[in-house]
């Protein structure tokens, strides 16, 4: 019930206005008639008996003048007559009652109520402006009462027939003016459920909601053609969005300047082979050899053309469901599928080698690399992505190491070797902390073989587990792996500190060289900063410490380097060339630098007695050096035969294990420290 009385439809509110609005203006208008009604009943009452009164009151004034009472008796029954006058009487004015007619309707008693509907009428008897009494007429106004009571039935019936015809009236209205209306609605409501914006509303009047309607219908052209540009463009834009999700595949799965799989591709693709049953395959890894040269000597453009020429020649190596891919860099990899022998791998291997050695002419500029190959197998060598990768590597190092352009097989001794370097280097770094690097030093004869004024310091690792260890064993480790610079400053540090406690042991000055790597030396002069710091701190003569370099190091003429050797030389540290003969130089570093000493390498030593040409090249260095006013030391003297030719050659210094073999501090200090044994220079 409160659903069907509920305003929630315009059809309903639309009724509920017109039955108001009929409602309300029949109410008015019956409110006005009926107060109008009864004011006039009233009015015409009051004005009817006025004039009754008006017209008796002479000659009922004229009886009252002579005392005649029954004269206004019959003046006054007349008035009887009206069947609403209820009584009539006339008072003197002294208000006595002189004369009464009374009504002779059926007496009742009148209450308060009945007071309320009777109206009296006075009027004075008057002559010539003199007052004699008063005419006093009630009358029962129930008549009007009785004729407002059948009005008022008679304007309820025309309300309720007036409110009947309203509401079908209101009902063919509402039917006539909302019928277009709620077609309007209930086609967008179609729309709305459908979707379908096609749908188009008919016209059903001319007036506002037919103007409704057309702008609806606009609308919906409106929508309908932006839909179809939406879809349009919503096509273009997935098109667009699909080129670039194949675009970001690309990238994010291929190489940009090869346009090999990468990295990434490569190691999902490694993933899922693994993770297919029963798969078998070959893991190639290839680093090229000579290829920093041609990058850092021709230029990067020069070096991205060879990579991917390169790229082009070891996708021709394979067949077409085998995969080439690019880690980075100048490393590669391959993955051979469905092969488990070494035989058929090796042939493979073979045939990338043999690719990358043919000459490459990039803007005809001829360049040659070689390559660094390692193989593995899956799953013999390996379970899972991380071994399979780790042993291929370790296979490409083991063939760079052996000499590249060559591959090697990974085996479980190369597995060995690796975690062996692994637990070497630690061992390096616990060593450095714990202060288990110790220095040997070798002495250096004058060429009689008696006198002592240099000497090589040497270091030796005293290992806890395997004694004392050669630095043939852990410096080169230590160079790749970035741990011979802080080696290299223990040792600066402690020769420094033993030559100072040489000096004031003896009072005369013990020359003590140093080996170091070119690693050490660094671009900006920190090396040469701290050399010169660390002597000062222990006041030692300028030319106590010697350094000792490969000519290899001095090899190029603008080297850095050799900058720094010419600011050690201003100092006065004097330079050592260490293995002299077997370098790659010109030689013409002796004339830009002040090299003090000259150590011909031992192979050239080792030789002499048994071959005239080392002796000719001994002959040569010593000769070449004594002409740039440089010093000769022979390493390696091992036999009496030997130090005799090199005496008859005037060799100026002499070292090997015919004189004295490396020792530690303290026996060198015993030995040759002491004041009786030190010779002044």
């Amino acid at each position: 019930m409160k659903q069907f009385f509920a305003l929630n439809t315009i059809s309903k509110k639309l009724q509920f206005i017109l039955m108001s609005v009929a409602l309300i203006s029949t109410l008015t208008v019956t409110s006005i008639f009926s107060a109008f009604e009864l004011s006039s009943a009233k009015r015409e009452q009051v004005e009817s008996l006025h004039s009754l009164s008006q017209m008796l009151s002479p000659n009922i004034t004229a009886a009252l003048l002579f005392d005649d009472q029954d004269a206004i008796q019959e003046l006054i029954n007349p008035i009887l007559l009206r069947s609403d006058v209820l009584s009539v009487s006339v008072t003197n004015v002294e208000g006595a009652v002189l004369a009464q007619a009374l009504s002779k309707r059926p007496s009742m008693t009148l209450t308060d109520d009945d007071l309320n509907d009777i109206t009296q009428v006075i009027t004075p008897l008057t002559l010539d402006n003199q007052n004699y009494g008063d005419l006093h007429i009630s009358v029962d106004d129930s008549i009007i009462t009785d004729r407002i009571s059948f009005y008022g039935q008679f304007i309820v019936l025309l309300l309720l027939s007036s409110l009947c015809a309203s509401f079908f009236l209101s009902l063919f209205l509402r039917r006539k003016f909302l019928s277009p209306m709620l077609y309007l609605a209930k086609i967008s409501q179609k729309i709305t459920e459908s979707q379908d914006y096609s749908l188009r509303a008919q016209i059903q009047s001319e007036d506002e909601i037919g103007q409704l309607t057309t702008c609806f219908n606009s609308m919906l052209d409106n929508i309908e053609q932006r839909e179809s540009s939406l879809e349009t463009e919503v096509k273009l834009r997935t098109g667009e969005l699909e080129n670039a999700n194949s675009q970001l595949h690309e990238y994010a799965y291929q190489d940009g300047l090869t346009l090999l799989p990468n990295r990434r591709y490569f190691y999902e693709k490694l993933q899922s082979l693994i993770d297919t049953d029963h798969m078998v395959f070959a893991l190639i890894f290839i680093d090229l050899d000579g290829f920093k040269e041609i990058n850092d000597s021709l230029g990067h453009e020069y070096g991205d053309r060879l990579l991917h020429q390169v790229a082009k020649r070891l996708r021709g190596c394979v067949r077409d469901h085998d995969t080439v891919a690019r880690l980075g860099g100048d490393e590669f990899t391959l993955i051979i599928e469905d092969v488990s022998d070494l035989e058929h791998a090796a042939s493979i291997a073979e045939k990338v080698k043999s690719s990358l050695m043919q000459c490459i002419s990039i803007e005809e500029v001829q360049v040659n690399v070689t390559g660094s190959i390692g193989l593995t197998f899956y799953p013999a060598d390996g379970q899972n992505v991380e071994a399979l990768v780790k042993h291929a590597d370790q296979a490409m190092y083991l063939s760079k190491s052996k000499g590249r352009n060559r591959y090697e097989f990974f085996s479980h001794a190369i597995e060995e070797q690796a975690i062996e370097k692994r637990r070497l280097i630690e061992e390096i770094r616990i060593a450095l902390k714990l202060g288990q690097f110790v220095l040997f030093y070798q002495p250096i004869f004058d060429q009689c073989g008696v006198t002592v004024t240099k000497a090589e310091a040497l270091i030796r690792w005293n290992h806890p587990q395997r004694g004392l260890i050669g630095p043939n064993e852990f410096i080169p480790v230590a160079e790749q792996n970035g741990l011979i610079e802080e080696i290299g400053n223990w040792v600066r540090n402690q020769a420094i500190e033993d030559a100072a406690h040489f000096y004031q042991l003896s009072g005369n000055k013990m020359q003590v060289s140093v080996n170091t790597s070119p690693l050490q030396i660094d671009h900006e002069g920190l090396w040469v900063d701290e050399w010169i710091l660390a002597c000062n701190k222990f006041n030692l003569p300028r030319d106590t410490m010697i350094i000792e370099v490969t000519e290899n190091t001095l090899m190029d003429p603008d080297s850095p380097i050799q900058q720094q050797m010419l600011r050690l030389n201003n100092y006065g540290i004097d330079i050592a060339i260490d293995d002299f003969g077997v370098g790659y130089s010109s030689l013409a570093y002796l004339q830009r630098l002040d090299i003090d000493i000259l150590k011909i390498d031992r192979s050239f030593i080792k030789h002499m007695e048994s071959n005239e040409n080392s002796i000719a090249l001994v002959r040569a260095i010593i000769t070449m050096a004594h002409h740039l006013k440089v010093k000769v030391v022979a390493e390696g003297v091992e036999t009496i035969g030997q130090h005799q030719l090199l005496q008859q050659l005037s060799c100026d210094y002499l070292q090997g294990y015919l004189f004295a073999k490396p020792m530690p501090t303290q026996n060198f200090i015993d030995r040759y420290v002491s004041s009786s044994t030190l010779a002044a220079e």
